[in-house]
């Protein structure tokens, strides 16, 4: 018989003798939903299923303690395996975005200032008219061109961290070995040297910003 809301909370509670049953069963449920995630993701192509089924079990493993932890925040505005597989989904993303950020060097992301220039062409020309785009991608250039040699490296490496590759600032503080307070002040910094480079070579932030809002 399928478990309804109110037996799956309270078999899983602390103290049922059901609750190894009920984790069990609900671990079999939220490893499959994990296992076909992971198989969509083209960053992952290089594992073996062995390695992805690893991986899915301590994903699975963690969303189930967060599961029992958070019992009572489920509401019964769903099924319950749908709330669950949801948990494990959202820890499954979160943890991979952090196994991202931990392998990722700062210095790559700002070593070739073509690298850096690509992602901020990359959506400069779309739109509007090819006058338009033209004035964009110009505009793009000379941005990216500040941003080169204009800026430090470290704030270079921040700006570029927290804008382009949207990594969060306390990672991006761990990363430099340094604390929040620092990275703030670097981009702050960065920010206004960026914003007063641009306004002497005659680009106002306000023709900037309509510029790439025009889609005329």
């Amino acid at each position: 018989m399928e478990r309804t809301n109110t037996m799956w909370l309270s078999d899983l509670s602390d103290g049922n003798p059901r609750q190894a049953e009920a984790l069990n069963e609900l671990r079999q449920y939220l490893k499959r939903g994990v296992m076909s995630y992971l198989f969509t993701r083209s960053d992952l192509k290089y594992l073996s299923e062995v390695e992805l089924e690893q991986m899915s079990e301590d994903f699975v493993q963690e969303a189930l303690l967060k599961i029992q932890a958070n019992l009572d925040s489920f509401r019964g505005n769903s099924k319950f395996t749908t709330w669950a597989a949801k948990v494990a989904t959202n820890h499954t993303i979160s943890e991979l975005r952090r196994a991202r950020w931990r392998d990722l060097s700062l210095d790559a992301i700002t070593d070739a200032g073509t690298a850096l220039q690509e992602i901020l062409l990359a959506d400069s020309t779309q739109g509007g008219s090819p006058d338009m785009q033209n004035e964009r991608k110009q505009v793009w250039e000379t941005i990216a061109d500040v941003i080169e040699n204009d800026l430090t490296e470290r704030q270079r490496q921040v700006l570029s961290a927290i804008h382009f590759e949207n990594i969060p600032m306390a990672e991006v503080a761990r990363l430099l070995e340094t604390n929040t307070n620092n990275i703030y002040k670097l981009l702050h910094d960065a920010r206004l040297k960026l914003k007063g480079r641009l306004t002497a070579l005659g680009l106002e932030p306000h023709y900037i910003l309509k510029l790439f809002s025009d889609h005329g």
